[in-house]
């Protein structure tokens, strides 16, 4: 049964595959998810390990596997292989890169030019949307400025350890 997005999203690209078994494949999320449970169906496991693959891959039902995704954006599965040996199942986002990691390629200082000779203040820069990021929403908001780049640079650091400190709260079950 292929797989089906239960959560009203399109989550994107997945990457997935199994040591020596399936080479990396990277397409839409139900197109992957086939594929993977494609590949470990013939996987020579054992019944118990077969039923935990059948539930997360197998089933139609992607939630388990998109809340472990929403964490750090790749989760490993180490498969024991009846007659010994082991295999690594490995599903990642499109880009590889780990929630946190994907904010801090998000946002980017920049330093605005100053009113008098040249260089003026640091703001930063959303390289998602194009903008300059501003300080809460509506009409009151205004462009977040730092006098030092570090400022700036710090700034960034706390979005970076939001995210991950979410996606450990994510995998926890916490929020």
């Amino acid at each position: 049964m292929p797989c089906r997005v239960e959560l009203g999203r399109r989550p994107g690209d997945l990457a997935v595959a199994i040591d020596g078994y399936l080479e990396p494949v990277t397409a839409r999320f139900e197109a992957a998810m086939t594929k993977l449970w494609q590949a470990v169906r013939e996987l020579p496991i054992g019944e118990y390990q077969y039923g935990a693959m059948h539930r997360l891959l197998g089933s139609g039902i992607t939630r388990d596997l998109e809340r472990l995704l929403d964490g750090e954006g790749a989760v490993d599965w180490v498969l024991d292989l009846v007659g010994g040996g082991r295999v690594i199942v490995r599903v990642w986002r499109g880009d590889g890169l780990t929630t946190a990691q994907r904010v801090g390629r998000r946002y980017v200082p920049e330093q605005q030019l100053g009113a008098r000779r040249g260089a003026g203040l640091w703001a930063i820069r959303d390289v998602v949307t194009g903008n300059l990021v501003r300080d809460g929403a509506g009409d009151d908001c205004k462009v977040l400025l730092f006098s030092i780049r570090e400022s700036a640079q710090a700034w960034i650091a706390r979005r970076v350890n939001f995210a991950g400190y979410r996606g450990s709260r994510h995998l926890a079950g916490t929020e």
